[in-house]
């Protein structure tokens, strides 16, 4: 990326779980923690982020510590809702499976603001995909391992124990012995995949939660959505995203309409979304469907209002767009 790197975090709590892991098997946690470069004052506060590259640095040296390979599967166990801020405590409200992806991915870089993750939806399935920001190093494979068995056994809390996805997906070459996968997943898992991916199907992913709160799971995220905005301020493309909704009224917006609101030039605003690894064309596109989402979800607006308040010339073309997102048409979403 042209001007270096940036820096890659992880929140504190994240890795906590991790020593809570190795602390369960007996293993001296505080010692890991140092030779991967964190003191225990980086680890008290649950807000407290640490570098990516150190919390790597850890996962792999326990793996190699425990001998486990399936690690990833055992922290998993050690997750809880306030692991993940206040994105775990919304997920868990949350009226539907599909609902908690969608927070997942919208809110993802609470957790690791390096990560991008996506849904893919079809008439027949949803998916969620995991994925990294191009110009960081992605995290161990155990990481990834754990956040996917955490994905899982949350939609299980949710939903019923017997819950098991469609099929998993993941980069990591396969294990020598795949056993501990196969009975957390209990589906068919793709190793040394072209992306870490958990599909489950469309009947599982509506059903509605015995438990879901949706005015408690939006008071949630708009403590999440704080809290991230305080990390994404200086990242051009959430600058992007903060000026449309007011650009959107009047019609579809361009790149310079957008780099006037922000004092810059087209052409400066092109170069810094594309040091970001995005364009404008796909901060607007994500735009649109997260802001489809929430209006549909609020209820307090037509399909045809939603249709002008994104900025779509009829309604057919934003109906065609809202089934390329989901899946679904704008009235069959729920």
């Amino acid at each position: 990326m042209a001007g270096g790197s940036r820096s890659s975090t992880v929140l504190t709590s994240w890795t906590s779980a991790l020593l809570r892991t190795l602390g369960a098997l007996g293993i001296d946690a505080a010692a890991l923690a140092e030779r991967a470069g964190l003191m225990p004052a980086d680890l008290d506060d649950p807000d407290r982020r640490i570098p990516l590259a150190a919390s790597t640095q850890l996962w792999t040296t326990a793996v190699e510590a425990t001998g486990d390979p399936a690690l990833g599967l055992v922290v998993s166990l050690h997750v809880r809702p306030g692991t993940f801020h206040t994105l775990g405590h919304a997920v868990l409200a949350s009226s539907t499976l599909r609902d908690a992806l969608e927070r997942v991915a919208r809110f993802c870089n609470v957790t690791a603001d390096a990560a991008r993750v996506t849904i893919a939806e079809t008439a027949a399935e949803v998916s969620l995909t995991v994925a990294w920001r191009h110009d960081t190093e992605p995290p161990a494979p155990e990481a990834i391992d754990a956040i996917m068995a955490s994905l899982v056994r949350s939609a299980r809390f949710m939903l019923d124990r017997s819950v098991a996805p469609s099929r998993i997906s993941l980069e990591r070459p396969e294990p020598p012995d795949r056993a501990p996968f196969d009975r957390v997943f209990r589906c068919p898992i793709a190793f040394a995949a072209p992306a870490n991916c958990v599909t489950f199907d469309r009947a599982t992913a509506e059903r509605r939660v015995a438990g879901g709160h949706a005015p408690l799971a939006e008071l949630h995220d708009r403590v999440t959505a704080a809290y991230l905005a305080g990390l994404d301020a200086s990242t051009t493309a959430e600058r992007v995203r903060q000026v449309l909704p007011d650009l959107l009224p009047a019609g579809e917006p361009s790149i310079s309409a957008a780099a006037a609101v922000l004092a810059v030039s087209p052409r400066t605003l092109q170069r810094q979304l594309h040091e970001e690894q995005t364009t404008f064309r796909a901060v607007l596109a994500d735009t649109r469907r997260r802001l489809a989402i929430d209006y549909l979800r609020a209820g307090e607006h037509s399909i045809t209002e939603i249709t002008y308040l994104l900025g779509f010339s009829e309604t057919p073309t934003f109906s065609r767009a809202f089934r390329q997102w989901t899946g679904v048409a704008p009235s069959q979403f729920t």
